[in-house]
């Protein structure tokens, strides 16, 4: 899925704005709203994976309120043009128990796309069930080991059987139930902890998924999470424009709305949808002032991005 940090498509589209030219339209101009809005339910997480900086979280857990995601989506649907909506942020979307009842909102009130991102170790039966019926479009699953032993060393805290098995019942829970969504990505991180078995894995999928439903397999590279690991150099020298603020709003489980889903301790923060619109804030003096100065590779007063892997590539 686009605008996700790790996948190819987001990488290729970064990858032009190594020069500003591709983008001079984007900083005159900008949708009424944005194509992806990123909205956390929860930033509480069952694992410790090795590759997030979960050590580093200073923000309070907590789950978004109802009312609140409601307010969110009949906003963004408002608009002939609505958003692709991540039902996912900085934790485990499936600890969250009105994750169905989110999804089947937001389906109803007219967003076509939805998505989220999970480690699956939750996905039992009982849950897959309810995602399914509410009507979720598309699902990566994490799954960064091969084995027992490489699993566990990455995905810390969750165990590999359970996880295994969940993400093969699923897909036979949604055959068997005569459903085409959601569509399954799942996606692996070649590393040190799990050996970059890449070709193990793709053997130990190839068979489970359904590729008649739009199921793949996606392969990216760990990303340095705005400066919470430390998987790629970063000079002293930005070099690209970040899209972002043209294409993309993240909304925190508490309401705060921030510049990007990178910004995990939720230090750049751009309005509250507790207090604003999500117009009011895309629209805003704030994001008109990121995008001129991002427009200009001047990512000055903002930390997260300075050290962010992507704007510094050469």
């Amino acid at each position: 899925m686009i605008f996700n940090a790790r996948d190819k498509i987001t990488r290729g589209l970064l990858s032009l704005a190594r020069n500003p030219l591709p983008f001079n339209l984007y900083f005159r101009h900008h949708f009424p709203l944005p194509s992806v809005i990123l909205i956390e339910n929860t930033n509480c997480c069952n694992a410790r994976c090795v590759m997030c900086p979960r050590e580093k979280l200073t923000r309070k857990p907590g789950f978004m309120d109802f009312e609140l995601f409601e307010k969110i989506i009949r906003e963004v649907s408002e608009t002939r043009r609505k958003p692709i909506v991540h039902l996912h942020g900085f934790g485990e979307p499936l600890l969250d128990k009105l994750l169905p009842e989110r999804i089947k909102l937001a389906k109803a009130l007219g967003i076509k796309h939805t998505y989220l991102v999970t480690n699956a170790s939750l996905l039992f039966p009982e849950t897959a069930k309810k995602i399914i019926d509410a009507g979720l479009d598309e699902m990566k699953i994490s799954f960064y080991g091969t084995d027992d032993e490489s699993y566990r060393r990455t995905m810390r805290g969750l165990d590999f059987s359970v996880s295994l098995s969940n993400v093969r019942e699923f897909v036979k829970l949604r055959k068997s139930m005569n459903k085409k969504r959601p569509k399954l990505i799942l996606q692996y991180l070649p590393q040190k902890t799990n050996g970059a078995a890449t070709k193990e894995f793709k053997s130990m999928w190839r068979s489970a998924l359904d590729k008649r439903m739009g199921d793949c397999l996606n392969i990216s590279s760990p990303d340095n999470f705005g400066g919470g690991r430390a998987y790629n150099p970063v000079g002293e020298k930005i070099a690209s424009v970040c899209f972002y603020p043209w294409s993309a709003l993240s909304v925190l489980w508490n309401g705060k709305a921030v510049t990007c889903c990178m910004d995990y301790n939720g230090d750049q923060e751009v309005g509250n949808v507790n207090l604003h619109s999500v117009k009011e804030i895309w629209n805003g003096s704030e994001m008109s002032d990121i995008r001129k100065n991002f427009g200009r590779l001047d990512y000055g007063g903002f930390p997260t991005c300075q050290y962010c892997d992507w704007v510094h590539r050469q």
